[in-house]
């Protein structure tokens, strides 16, 4: 099977072209889409950022623009609680949407909920293979970590994007008789209710790396100081946090605090001496700052 192969698409990139789409939809009674997001995660400039929204409404697919859309358009779009989303595993793209515009996905059914229900815990191309019998596609990891701001979108990804969405239909159809015979109903409408909704508070980048739950009390301090110096001038020079300091670094330097300017620059080594020198000097700063937490 080939990696990838042509869709037909409509590429949707304004406000007007988006709003004219929506009111097709309302128009025409369509009233389920299947919906996937991409995204760009620290890996080719600082922070989380939507960057395409795809689309298939049972007839005709969509590539949807946020990079040329308003936050208000998109937020018409995807809190229309008249359009039901169809979505796999969407708690992600869910919490990309409600951090970076506060928006909150409404009308979501995730297959993901319902796989689990009968048994799956793998992946969206496992449960291709599982409910449609369509064998996996190859080249397809690569392009997880393609950088989804470039444009224009190269064919590859349009495909791989589309192809996201071009079964989640089938699967959720599949899935509703196996939920049906094993009498799972009830569940799976309690389950789709809360589908998009946050399951809790958002914890803080530093809280998520691993080794953390086994540092002190004290370690966890120093660990919440470092990790925001390198956050904050990861910021400032619009570049993925890891290409300033390794995450592994910022945990052995709270297991084993640095005294000071020379030992700090012994153990972050950058190849950009400026770089260097402003991550020393803001990491000598959080070393203040947890020094006078701890002794409050």
């Amino acid at each position: 099977m080939l990696p990838w192969r042509m869709f037909d698409y409509t590429y949707i990139d304004s406000d007007s072209k988006l709003d004219s789409q929506l009111e097709f939809w309302h128009s025409h009674d369509i009233i389920s889409i299947a919906m996937d997001f991409e995204g760009e995660f620290n890996l080719h400039i600082y922070g989380e950022h939507l960057c395409l929204v795809q689309v298939f409404d049972g007839a005709a697919y969509f590539l949807i623009d946020p990079l040329n859309i308003s936050e208000q358009a998109l937020r018409r779009f995807l809190e229309d609680p008249a359009i039901e989303k169809v979505m796999f595993d969407c708690a992600s793209d869910a919490s990309l949407v409600r951090k970076q515009y506060g928006i909150i996905l409404k009308n979501v059914h995730d297959v993901r909920l319902s796989a689990k229900l009968v048994g799956y815990e793998g992946n969206l191309t496992g449960l291709v293979e599982r409910c449609l019998q369509i064998p996996a596609a190859t080249g397809k990891k690569g392009n997880q970590t393609a950088n989804w701001l470039t444009r224009p979108i190269k064919p590859n990804l349009i495909e791989y994007a589309l192809s996201d969405v071009e079964h989640l239909f089938a699967i959720r159809e599949v899935l509703a008789k196996e939920i049906l015979a094993a009498g799972l109903q009830t569940k799976d409408v309690e389950l789709q209710a809360s589908a998009a909704v946050q399951k809790g508070p958002d914890r803080p980048g530093y809280e998520k790396l691993n080794g953390f739950r086994y540092l002190s009390n004290e370690q966890k301090v120093y660990l919440k100081w470092f990790f925001d110096a390198r956050d904050m001038l990861a910021r400032k020079l619009n570049q993925p946090a890891y290409r300033i300091l390794d995450k592994r670094v910022l945990v052995d330097m709270a297991k084993k605090v640095p005294a000071g300017q020379a030992e700090f620059r012994s153990v972050v080594r950058h190849r950009d001496k400026r770089v260097e020198d402003d991550l020393v000097a803001l990491l000598m700063v959080a070393l203040e700052g947890a020094t006078k937490e701890l002794q409050r």
